[in-house]
C-alpha cells in the first residue's frame, strides 16, 4: 500500500513508527501522529474514548501454543472443551508473556482465573519466534495466533467460551478522517483489510 501510494500519490508523505498500542495512542493524542494502526483482544479492550475514532481492520482468533505431545495428551486441537479446562491443563507450567504490552498477560489472567489459579508468569516476550523458542524449550506456554504457520512440534490449542481473538483497528483523533490524505490511507486500509 505504501508503495503504491508512493507512486500514485506523490504529494501524500506516509512515515512508519512502530509501537505498541498504548504508546501510539499517546501519540495519537499528542497530535504527533494521524494514524494509529492498533490491536487488542476480545478479553482485554483499549479504552480510548471519544476523542479517538476508531474503525475495525480485521481480527483473528488465538490460542495457547503449547508441545505438540502435551496438546496429543488433552486430544489434539479438537479434544479440549473449553479455555479453562485447557489452561487448567497446564497450571502448573510457567507462562509466557509479552514484554511491550500487558494485554497478553491481562488474557492469561483472565482464563487462569476462570479456571481457578494464577499462572506463574516466568517469561516476556514481544517477538512471536522467540515465544515458540521457548515453548519448544519447555519453559513455558504462552498466546499465539491460530493462523500461525505450522511447527510439528507446537500445537495451538484454539481457547473457546471464551472465546480470544485479537483486533486489528485504524484509529485517528475525532473529526480528523476527513482530510483528504488521511481519508485516502483509510480507503485503502479498508480496502487490505
Amino acid at each position: 500500500m505504501i508503495g503504491e501510494l508512493a507512486e500514485h500519490h506523490p504529494g501524500v508523505s506516509i512515515e512508519v513508527l512502530e509501537h505498541e498500542p498504548e504508546e501510539a495512542l499517546r501519540l495519537l493524542a499528542a497530535d504527533e501522529v494521524a494514524l494509529a494502526l492498533t490491536y487488542d483482544y476480545n478479553l482485554a479492550p483499549h479504552a480510548v474514548g471519544t476523542a479517538v475514532e476508531t474503525r475495525p481492520l480485521w481480527s483473528t482468533p488465538w490460542g495457547l501454543g503449547v508441545r505438540s505431545e502435551e496438546a496429543k495428551a488433552l486430544g489434539g486441537k479438537d479434544g479440549a472443551a473449553d479455555a479453562a479446562t485447557i489452561f487448567t491443563a497446564f497450571g502448573k507450567h510457567h507462562w509466557i508473556g509479552n514484554s511491550r504490552n500487558i494485554a497478553d498477560e491481562t488474557v492469561l489472567r483472565i482464563i487462569a482465573s476462570i479456571a481457578g489459579f494464577e499462572p506463574d508468569m516466568r517469561h516476556q516476550s514481544d517477538s512471536l519466534d522467540l515465544v515458540e523458542e521457548l515453548i519448544l524449550a519447555r519453559l513455558g506456554v504462552g498466546l499465539l495466533p491460530m493462523d500461525r504457520p505450522a511447527c510439528s512440534v507446537i500445537t495451538i490449542l484454539p481457547l473457546h467460551h471464551p472465546d480470544l481473538r485479537l483486533r486489528a483497528y485504524a484509529r485517528t483523533r475525532s473529526g480528523h478522517s476527513g482530510w483528504p490524505a488521511l481519508a485516502l490511507v483509510l480507503e485503502r486500509l479498508g480496502r487490505k483489510a
